[in-house]
């Protein structure tokens, strides 16, 4: 049994890792259209040598799907914030034993909340327009589903790799490493930084 598990674990994990990358270089792609047309509309606005219209809805609807798919691809890498007042109280073992996997199922609740609401909402904008594109607004509306469906993978694949660990399982535990990275931001923050007085430590020309 643990065998079959451990070989679910893995096809599930190189998937979500598939997956990422596909949604990590949409991401940028869909960034790079949305500075685009920002700048196009700007662009125009000031020569005014032709009209961009639709500048403003391509730029709106990057950003839509580029806040879903980036929260999914920051989620695999464990880079969503933490807060630890709490977690630092508890007693050693308590939270990774005990609140880490209940937190997992809460987030797989929500996100296949998201998305069913979010595949109910996109049927609705099948029968609406966007004015300037002319394009039905089940795409933009689309971002929900697919970024939740993202982010409920990931979770599924951490809750695998916690319990039946693979070389194709990621090195970010959602629940936990977050707040773990903090804690050495927070330790790197507190160092005095070095400044340069050059009236009171000059330099040498060569220098």
């Amino acid at each position: 049994m643990k065998d079959v598990m451990t070989q679910v674990s893995y096809r599930v994990n190189r998937l979500t890792a598939f997956l990422m990358k596909v949604a990590l270089w949409l991401a940028i792609a869909l960034c790079i259209l949305m500075t685009v047309a920002t700048l196009g509309q700007v662009f125009c606005r000031f020569t005014q040598l032709f009209l961009f219209e639709s500048s403003e809805e391509i730029a709106r609807f990057s950003m839509c799907w580029l806040a879903m798919l980036g929260s999914a691809v920051a989620l695999r890498q464990g880079r969503h914030l933490g807060v630890r007042v709490l977690v630092d109280r508890l007693p050693h073992g308590v939270y990774d034993k005990w609140l880490a996997p209940l937190i997992q199922l809460v987030m797989l609740a929500f996100f296949l909340l998201v998305v069913v609401k979010g595949w109910n909402f996109a049927m609705r904008g099948a029968y609406q327009v966007s004015p300037a594109l002319m394009t039905p607004m089940m795409y933009p509306y689309l971002c929900l589903p697919v970024g939740g469906a993202l982010m409920a993978l990931s979770v599924i694949a951490d809750m695998l790799q916690d319990r039946f660990p693979t070389e194709a399982g990621s090195n970010a535990s959602i629940a936990t490493t977050v707040m773990e990275d903090m804690g050495e931001i927070a330790a790197k923050t507190e160092a005095p930084a070095e400044v340069f007085d050059p009236l009171s430590n000059p330099k040498n020309d060569g220098e």
